[in-house]
């Protein structure tokens, strides 16, 4: 066995070796070709959500929990004057023709092509919406709701004026992975015809809430690496996993004991299960340690499609980069999660 697992090991080495260097060489020649805009920091206000997965209002549809959240988000935005970037699987085109998302979703549709109305609009391309990286296609379809004239993209080079100067890189992130990139046709054809199945099935969502926004995973680290190394700042989407530098929790002090007497039956067990919160959130952190960035270099939107109808996405205002969230409730109000000056984001990546 112990030769074995040590083959095993050597093995897995290998490959997450060769998947940092497909991944960074797919990513190298999305910023070559990338085209390059301009964001005044102070001045101009943009937003970023990505992964919403819009699909036919089946079991299988990620994002009809989350339509009200959206909708509210796109309306508060454009009311404000934002500047909307959609960066990638906004249509889910695995599952669905484009024809059964349109028609469940043309509210949203619309809400989104009011910004481009205005010239406040950018679309990316992503695995699942591949099919928009033919535009001819895109413009056949989706001019009709009013994206006549957009030509989505694969990445953007945005260049930020009036904040010390600096480059942030947007991509959805899936460039160079193995599923989602080199073999995207296969995992397109399983998609359609097993897991959508799948999930019409069982009739739920399989995007769990977020609970924090550290990086975690191999493909994140594998993109944080590649932005460390070329002194970059990424803001990507696609792992659907929110992530924000310098936001890592300690982990929490054992819950002291508290022996002496409570003035309700109500407040004892409230004590109690928050005591078992903490202690069974220690074990879950000392078994799922978030990867520690060293700079400020990668950032990810999360996504508009949670379980629980809530969704994540990054601001780009008022010279600073935040990470937000709008839950899914009647009283929708934005909450800001963490917040950084650009100034220091660009400073920091280029030390």
């Amino acid at each position: 066995m112990g030769v074995i697992n040590s083959w095993w090991s050597w093995w897995q080495a290998q490959k997450r070796k060769r998947t940092g260097r497909e991944i960074a060489a797919a990513l190298d020649r999305a910023y070559a070709a990338a085209p390059t805009r301009t964001l005044d920091a102070r001045a101009d206000r943009l937003v970023v959500f990505s992964d919403h997965h819009k699909g036919a209002r089946d079991g299988a549809d990620d994002f009809q929990r989350s339509e009200r959240t959206y909708n509210a988000a796109l309306t508060y935005y454009d009311a404000l004057g934002f500047y909307l970037l959609e960066l990638g699987d906004v249509e889910e085109l695995w599952e669905n023709t484009f024809e059964e998302v349109a028609a469940s979703y043309p509210a949203t549709l619309q809400l989104a092509a009011a910004f481009h109305a205005r010239g406040g609009y950018t679309r990316m391309w992503g695995n699942h919406d591949l099919a928009w990286k033919d535009t001819q296609l895109f413009k056949a379809r989706m001019g009709t709701f009013g994206y006549d004239g957009v030509a989505p993209i694969e990445a953007l080079r945005l260049v930020v004026d009036g904040s010390g100067g600096g480059e942030l890189f947007l991509v959805h992130g899936h460039q160079g992975t193995a599923d989602s990139d080199r073999h995207a046709t296969l995992s397109r054809l399983f998609v359609h015809y097993g897991w959508r199945s799948l999930q019409r099935l069982l009739d739920r969502p399989w995007n769990s809430p977020s609970m924090d926004w550290e990086l975690r995973g191999e493909h994140a680290q594998h993109m944080a690496y590649w932005a460390t190394e070329r002194h970059r700042v990424v803001v990507a989407g696609h792992t659907h996993l929110p992530v924000f530098f310098g936001h890592e929790k300690p982990l929490p002090a054992p819950p002291e004991q508290d022996d002496g007497p409570t003035d309700t039956a109500e407040a004892e067990a409230l004590s109690a299960a928050r005591a078992e919160w903490a202690k069974a959130e220690l074990e879950r952190l000392k078994r799922q340690r978030p990867i520690p960035l060293t700079t400020p270099c990668y950032f990810n939107t999360g996504c508009c499609s949670f379980g629980d109808g809530d969704i994540t996405g990054i601001e780009l205002a008022d010279g600073q980069i935040r990470l937000v969230r709008w839950p899914c409730d009647p009283q929708t109000e934005r909450v800001e999660l963490a917040a950084m000056e650009l100034d220091e984001v660009f400073a920091a990546t280029r030390d």
